[in-house]
């Protein structure tokens, strides 16, 4: 069934057609050209145009038409020029030809009439259709007008009849139309139609006008309604921003809950009867003067303290005095704040409570929040100052500000007073800050330590105005006292016994009356009763109260009235009868409902000394605490007012091991036992109770060790403690602590400390760590390095402060203590056997000695399966040295780590200051441990798995004063490598002549004799080299070895000498010469040329990497490549070993060759962290004048020295040897031996990698460029696979990045973007040791940016694995960074869409503070297992030293509060865990680190190197060619 079409609202045209047609008479309407029209599809106004257009056409187009136009019309046209002369001749002869005249002037004009009526309905139908289209503008535009419509339909019609003229003109025979033409007639009819269509055009512009207006007039009514609607929301809108910035100010200040209690405290004191304070509205006060000079400002001094003795009404006064202030008018602001002595506040709390009452009476008046309120509201709100700077801006934007603070006196703790001396000072400055403006009131009692802070300001005693007060209160309230039946002796004796015993209290006044009202009826009693009954003090008051409770409740009286007079605040009834529960119950193991008392039962003991308040918190629940601070003073005074026999003495005492013993019951609970589990925001026990149920709870972990302060020791209970630290409830404790006490994990300054010292809150009784007794400050030693080690998780994981650190990266682990490495704080730490998530550990023993300061050192096996710890022992082996011990450590699947029967006594040759110094780079083990090296001494490993010097080996005959820094092996094959300085030779080559009284330093064969010297080993000397007819070259050193030159040698032969090439010094330290086997260019498999390769293009699958089939082509080896020879002629930067690095900046996408400028330095100390600064143009010019000399001058600066022996000889034997300069510093990048060929291949410097073979002793050097420009490698580790055809590379990549105008001018030091370069080479079969490797696979990871780093302790650790490679840190938010790399491309029919080289964990793992300290290794499961191992390094913390520089901060920097970077002079072991990759890691996904390489770049491929441009070596120019600018 088709949908019903709703009827269409014909146009205006066709109601004006339809309108005419109908009009129209019979006879006329049959020719009429309209009437031929089909009504019932009515056309267009533009059809009807075009058939009339075509009807005129077709009329002009007829022959006769046309040549009475082309024929006749010019000869009229003509005539009609002469009408004049033929006119005149006609009138001056009067003949017959003036009649013939006018009849031929009569067929003129009608001739004339007939052409221009051809042209006017020509000319009109071609204006015609502009008027439609206008008209049908006006109809779309104004045809809601009225007007407009009637002059539309007029206009339409005069369409209409214009055209029925023309088309009835068109349709007549030419004689018919001209013989009409004889008379104007015709036209005059056709003119009449123009003319009304012009004159209903003029109308409707006119009324156009008018409606425009109209339109334009409601327009701006519309849009000045629209403006007033948009300014209403615009204000509506600001409105609701500044009350949203009020609402974040207020959640800011979070100062409403105490504000709330103050009010309600407030409101309670102006509720008190009139005449409780002498006069209905504290007259007496107000009209006192100084009390006048201070409100109204006319005393100099702002700051007014009123004091009394206890009970004589001093915070009532205070409510009467905030009341009286607020009648002088809205613009006097007030804060009030009450110190209570039951409920503690801190200088925080009350800041924020000042602060909240400032900003809502700021908010009142202005409705407006600035935008340096709202500056520092950004700032965070658990940082005194900045409220306090909130309260002193606030103050300055008010009129007048009226600051009350009473009870200074109830802190009456050390602790306490001073968080309120806090406020005290703070609000003093600000008086004196704003004098005229800030008024401060003071009231307490009269205390020495508060009147040293209030006596120079204007004091205000009110003791004889109270005292006569109380005494007029008294003779006005005594019942019946103005009962005339009472003669005036008994009145004056009952008053003035009164007033003598009230002695100006109005408290115990107050009392008295009450009790007289309450048991005396009658003035015969009264006396009576004021004689013997009425106490004479308030304490026996309160004696007599107590007596008042009978035998069965005393019992409960008693715990009551400890629990609430030791609480460290006021307790909720819920958390008051679990307490009682919890002391009562006879399993304290589990409480019950049925062990905590009945309400009911609880508030009967209440009444009177015990008062109730409602939570303003939580609805239905209502606070508790004692009246009136004397009450706890006489209890703490009384403790046995309930002990009535001995028995019961301990069970009625009022002491605070009441409440303590609650806590410490309450939080052993078999309940705690576990840690709590969250589910959305509510965390449950392991039996699924909803701990908000579990009232006393947070108040037990929050305080249960303040409680034990003041409770005697005793050694059950130093007992019981223990146990309760060493359960995994106190791990449950923490855990509480973490989520719901604000701060507890906070690290502190002391404002009167020095800025290096810190502090935590101290969580163990004083007198549990005050002394070694026990063990118990081993507890507090235990529990400050767990806080060092998971600070983050502990107190930023709870936090909302925006700018915390870094609470962003351990938010998702609130509450998550399992996270912990509880095992891996050691067997000695009491916390250690905690619960966990991973199985975690530490590699040393419980009895093991303690290090001291020294560090440890370890070692790892390449499958993380066994560890070698190397640990200082406390003697001093001999003079030369220091003992170490070594400990084998086994890690077997998922058990804990097994120590081998090993611990041997190590003699190392080495100065103990640099072990103390962490100075690590002085020993390095083989990667199978089979080698130890401790400075220039090797050691082997024996089957007992000690480690022995091995004999007949000595390093340094060749290399005097050498330290190696990395060593590797293949079975007895040992390489020795270093990076260091080498000593250096003038003296021997005749530079300097050597002081008669200095001892000659004995020359090492290898530097005094040509290569083929016997120290070189009898198959190295003189031998030809297999791939190169030239014999190894010694004629160029003939003059440096050459004695000294006599006076008759000339300058040149002395600067010859002096500028002899790095390169000849060096050439005779090596055993081998520089050769390759160059193979044809071709394609690597990655699709970009390549030199010198034997690999055929394939498949870079690894399945068919292991089938590819070699074809080479036989090069002649003297034509081989003749590349730089001399390796000191390459010009690259040096870092000086380790200090600081200068190179340029930028982040260009092209590769950067390596040349570098080079900044020497005689800085040799790797502990300082690398950086790097901007070049400049003066810079640029240095670089480009580098020349030859330069780089001979300072080449001695670093060298490289590869050194390998056969340890199967006897004695051991070198069978090779290599020494360059290396210009630019590499890091942690040892050389690698390949497991079946004589190939060694070992990262030089500036990408360049030495390919050695040693059994042909030859070698040749490829470069492996940088990924981008201006970046240096930092390290590059090489790896032979296990099948040994494949050779991985992984370096790691810095750049500096760019830095802001406003980070240069802070003087920031740049930051560093890391990168990390992963390429698998494919090695020759057949001429593995001589032909460069095939580029198969690469990969590039970014790492993201770091501020610097540290020559000794890489960012990235890298485990090798048969087809991955892993990459592992610990990030800034203490997280396990960890990459998995690819080394294979799969195969590319095989390659999924979605393929990534690169993989990451799919769960989070968290790692201890000091784990961005130390080397982070993962090894990936062994076969057939699914757990991994993580193992971190060892670790060795420096005290903090105030060096007095100044330090710019980065804006964006953590506030260095907020970290710890662990105690100061503490050691650590290595320790490690275990993790699922399934169930911990979550598995791999793919990472977004990797970067997409070009295909066409040829980033990874080793090419052969390349001579460089210097400027004065090489700049020997001619005249090209000559440009003239125009």
């Amino acid at each position: 069934m088709g949908a019903i079409k709703e009827p269409r609202t014909p146009s205006g045209f066709e109601d004006a057609f339809y309108d005419y047609i109908r009009n129209m008479p019979e006879k006329k309407g049959k020719r009429s050209l309209l009437a031929r029209i089909d009504l019932n599809n009515p056309p267009t106004p533009e059809d009807i145009q075009e058939s009339l257009r075509q009807i005129e056409n077709r009329h002009a187009q007829k022959p006769s038409i046309k040549i009475m136009k082309k024929v006749l019309g010019p000869v009229v046209s003509v005539l009609k020029d002469y009408y004049g002369v033929f006119d005149t001749l006609s009138q001056a002869d009067q003949t017959p030809g003036c009649v013939l005249w006018g009849v031929v002037k009569v067929a003129i004009d009608g001739l004339s009439r007939f052409i221009d009526l051809i042209d006017k309905i020509k000319a009109e139908i071609l204006s015609l259709s502009a008027l439609l289209r206008r008209l049908t503008l006006y109809d779309e535009l104004y045809g809601q007008s009225l007007d407009m419509q009637e002059l539309l339909f007029s206009s339409y019609k005069n369409v209409f009849r214009f055209w029925c003229r023309v088309d009835k003109e068109c349709s007549r025979c030419g004689l018919n139309t001209l013989l009409r033409a004889s008379t104007s007639f015709s036209i005059k009819k056709l003119q009449t139609i123009v003319d009304d269509l012009k004159e209903d055009a003029d109308q409707i512009d006119k009324v156009a006008a008018i409606i425009e207006g109209q339109y334009a007039g409601t327009e701006r009514t519309e849009a000045s309604n629209e403006r007033c609607k948009n300014k209403k929301e615009r204000d509506e809108g600001s409105a609701w921003r500044k009350q949203m910035q009020s609402d974040r100010i207020r959640s800011w200040l979070g100062g409403q809950t105490i504000n709330e209690s103050t009010l309600h405290r407030h409101r309670n004191n102006l509720d008190i009867e009139p005449h409780a304070t002498g006069s209905p509205t504290c007259e007496w006060l107000f009209k006192d003067s100084q009390f006048q000079d201070w409100i109204k400002g006319t005393s100099s001094k702002s700051i007014l303290w009123l004091f009394a003795g206890p009970g004589s009404g001093k915070s009532v006064l205070c409510s009467h005095a905030v009341g009286y202030i607020r009648t002088l008018g809205s613009a006097e602001a007030q804060c009030l704040h009450f110190y209570e002595f039951d409920n503690e506040h801190t200088a925080i709390v009350t800041a924020r409570n000042l602060a909240t009452q400032l900003f809502e009476h700021y908010w009142l008046l202005e409705k407006d929040v600035p935008e340096d309120l709202h500056s520092i509201s950004q700032k965070s709100g658990a940082d005194l100052i900045n409220v306090l700077e909130f309260i002193h801006i606030l103050a300055g934007k008010l009129s007048k500000v009226y600051i009350f603070l009473d009870g200074l006196d109830e802190e009456c703790t050390m602790a306490r007073w001073k968080e309120a001396s806090k406020i005290v000072a703070f609000v003093n400055l600000l008086a004196e800050t704003f004098p005229k403006t800030v008024r401060v009131w003071y009231s307490s009692q009269d205390r020495p330590i508060i009147r040293q802070q209030l006596e120079s300001h204007l004091i205000l005693n009110v003791k004889e105005q109270v005292r006569v007060a109380v005494d007029e209160h008294i003779s006005l309230k005594v019942p019946g006292i103005c009962n005339p039946e009472v003669d005036q002796g008994t009145r004056t004796w009952i008053l003035s016994e009164l007033k003598e015993r009230a002695d100006g209290n109005f408290l115990w006044a107050s009392l008295m009356l009450k009790t007289i009202e309450n048991e005396v009826s009658s003035f015969d009693e009264m006396e009576l009763f004021i004689k013997e009954g009425l106490p004479k003090d308030l304490d026996a008051y309160y004696r007599r109260i107590m007596a008042r409770y009978e035998k069965r409740e005393r019992e409960l009286a008693s715990k009551i009235f400890s629990i609430i007079t030791f609480a460290k605040r006021r307790l909720r009834l819920t958390e008051l009868r679990e307490a009682i529960g919890m002391v009562s119950s006879e399993n304290p193991r589990s409480l019950q409902n049925r062990n905590i008392p009945w309400r009911q039962a609880v508030e009967k003991v209440f009444a009177p000394l015990i008062e109730t308040q409602e939570d303003p918190e939580n609805q239905g629940e209502r606070f508790c605490y004692l009246f009136h601070s004397t009450v706890r003073a006489f209890l703490i005074s009384n403790p046995s007012i309930f002990q009535q026999e001995p028995p019961s003495a301990a069970i009625l005492l009022i002491s605070e091991f009441t409440i303590a013993n609650a806590c410490l019951l309450y939080l052993s609970q078999d309940r705690y036992s576990q840690l709590l589990a969250r589910e959305a925001e509510h965390w449950f026990t392991a039996s699924k109770d909803d701990i908000k149920d579990h009232h006393l709870l947070t108040y037990s972990a929050k305080y249960w060790d303040k409680h034990f302060d003041n409770v005697e020791e005793t050694p059950e209970l130093r007992h019981r403690i223990e146990i309760f630290l060493r359960s995994s409830n106190f791990q449950s404790t923490m855990q509480l602590q973490s989520l719901f006490v604000q701060g507890h994990f906070e690290v502190y300054c002391n404002h009167y400390s020095s800025p290096n010292e810190k502090f935590t809150k101290r969580v163990f009784p004083k007198w549990f760590v005050s002394h070694s007794m026990d063990g118990c400050s081993h507890f507090s030693r235990s529990y400050r390095t767990y806080i060092s080690e998971w600070h983050n998780l502990l107190d930023c994981a709870n936090c909302d402060e925006p700018r915390c650190y870094p609470h962003s990266g351990v938010k998702q682990f609130k509450g998550g203590l399992d996270r912990c490495l509880w095992g891996a704080l050691g067997p000695r730490n009491f916390l250690s056997s905690n619960p966990e998530r991973y199985f975690s550990f530490m590699l040393c023993a419980k009895n093991d000695a303690e290090t001291g300061r020294l560090p440890y050192h370890e070692a790892m096996s390449q499958d993380g399966g066994r560890v070698v710890v190397l640990q200082a022992s406390g003697e001093d082996a001999d003079a030369a040295g220091f003992a170490l011990h070594h400990k084998t450590w086994e890690l077997p699947h998922r058990e804990k780590p097994a120590r081998l029967g090993v611990n041997t006594r190590i003699s190392a040759n080495l100065d103990k200051k640099r072990w103390a110094g962490a100075d690590l780079r002085s020993i390095s083990f083989t990667p199978d441990l089979a080698f130890l090296r401790i400075g220039s001494q090797i050691l082997s490993v024996n089957s007992g798995g000690e480690y022995h010097a091995i004999d007949d080996l000595e390093i340094t005959a060749e290399h005097p004063n050498a330290c190696f820094e990395d060593i590797t092996n293949r079975g007895s094959l040992l390489a020795v490598a270093s990076r260091r300085k080498m000593p250096l030779i003038t003296a021997f080559r005749g530079r300097e002549a050597v002081k008669a009284d200095q001892p000659s330093e004995k020359l090492p064969p290898s530097l005094g004799t040509p290569a083929s010297t016997s120290n070189l080993g009898e198959d190295v000397s003189a031998v030809e080299c297999r791939h190169c007819s030239r014999e190894p070259s010694t004629s160029n050193h003939a003059s440096d070895t050459s004695p000294a030159k006599g006076e008759n040698s000339s300058e040149k032969d002395e600067n010859d000498s002096d500028s002899s090439s790095p390169s000849e010094e060096i050439s005779e330290w090596n055993s081998a010469e520089e050769s390759w086997s160059e193979g044809s260019t071709e394609v690597d498999e990655l699709g970009n040329p390549l030199t010198s390769s034997d690999e055929s293009s394939s498949s870079s699958s690894e399945a068919d990497a292991e089938s590819d089939e070699e074809s080479e082509t036989p090069q002649d080896d003297a034509a081989s490549d003749t590349a730089v020879n001399s390796y000191g002629q390459l010009y690259e930067e040096s870092d000086s070993d380790g200090g600081d690095v200068d190179f340029d900046c930028g982040s260009d996408t092209d590769s950067y060759d390596g040349d570098y400028e080079s900044d020497w330095s005689d800085n040799n100390n790797q502990d300082e962290d690398l950086h790097f600064d901007s070049d400049d143009e003066e810079r640029l010019i240095r670089r480009m004048a580098y020349s030859r000399q330069d780089r001979k001058r300072n080449a001695h600066i670093q060298q490289g020295v590869l050194t390998i022996y056969d340890l199967a000889a006897s004695p051991p034997t070198q069978v090779f040897a290599f020494t360059s300069p290396l210009p630019v510093m590499l890091y942690d990048s040892p050389p690698a031996i390949h497991p079946t060929k004589s190939l060694v291949v070992w990262p030089l410097c500036g990408g360049d990698v030495l390919f050695a073979d040693v059994e042909g002793k030859s070698y040749f050097v490829r470069r492996a460029r940088t990924t981008t420009r201006k970046t240096r490698h930092v390290f590059m580790k090489c790896h032979f696979s296990p099948c040994s055809k494949y050779l991985h590379i992984a370096s790691l990549e810095a750049q500096q990045m760019k830095q802001s105008k406003s980070e240069i001018k802070a003087g920031t030091k740049p930051r560093l973007a890391l990168s990390a370069f992963v390429s698998t080479h494919r090695l020759s079969n057949r001429k593995t040791t001589r032909s460069p490797p095939t580029l198969i696979h690469r990969v590039k990871i970014i790492l993201g940016p770091t501020s610097s780093l540290c020559p000794t302790r890489m960012p990235i650790e890298v485990t090798w694995a048969e087809k991955e490679v892993y990459l592992s840190s610990s990030s800034d938010t203490n997280q396990l960074t960890l990459l998995r790399v690819d080394l294979f491309s799969p195969a590319k029919q095989s390659t999924p869409a979605d393929y990534n080289a690169v993989s990451v964990p799919k769960l989070p793992i968290l790692l201890p503070e000091s784990a961005r300290s130390r080397s982070v290794h993962y090894y990936p499961p062994r076969p057939n297992t699914t757990h991994a191992r993580i193992l971190i390094g060892s670790w060795a913390s420096e005290p903090d030293a105030d060096d007095g520089k100044d330090k710019t901060t980065p804006k964006d920097a953590p506030n260095e509060n907020d970290t710890i970077q662990g105690l100061p002079e503490t050691v650590s072991p290595p320790i490690g865990f275990y993790v699922d990759v399934e169930k911990d890691l979550g598995g791999w996904g793919a990472s977004n680190a990797e970067e997409e390489i070009d295909k066409d770049k040829d980033k990874g491929q080793l090419k052969q190197k390349m001579e460089i441009f210097a400027a004065e070596d090489d700049c020997d120019i001619e005249h090209y060619f000559f440009t003239k600018r125009r």
